[in-house]
């Protein structure tokens, strides 16, 4: 007979650690990103290079923090959830 589910408390925490990790990405990309665009630099080597970190890379940055706090939320959803289903039985 298998048994389906999860431990309730470790899948919170996992949802916690992913939304927390999605924090400090952000924090990160803010704190490079305004050094990056405070640099004392000139030249088309730079202005490439602010346009890339602020198009692409943000960009990129963005769309993994968005990946980690859906991941994160749904851990914790799921975490509710398995808690409901087990508490009704």
């Amino acid at each position: 007979m298998a048994i389906w589910g999860a431990d309730v408390e470790s899948l919170r925490q996992l949802g916690g650690k992913l939304l927390d990790g999605s924090q400090e990405i952000a924090q990160t990309k803010s704190r490079l990103t305004g050094q990056v665009n405070t640099v004392d630099w000139k030249g088309p080597d730079a202005e490439a290079f602010i346009r890339d970190w602020n198009g692409e890379h943000t960009t990129a940055l963005n769309r993994v923090i968005q990946a980690l706090e859906e991941a994160g939320q749904k851990a914790k959803n799921n975490a509710t959830a398995q808690e409901s289903t087990s508490q009704s039985h």
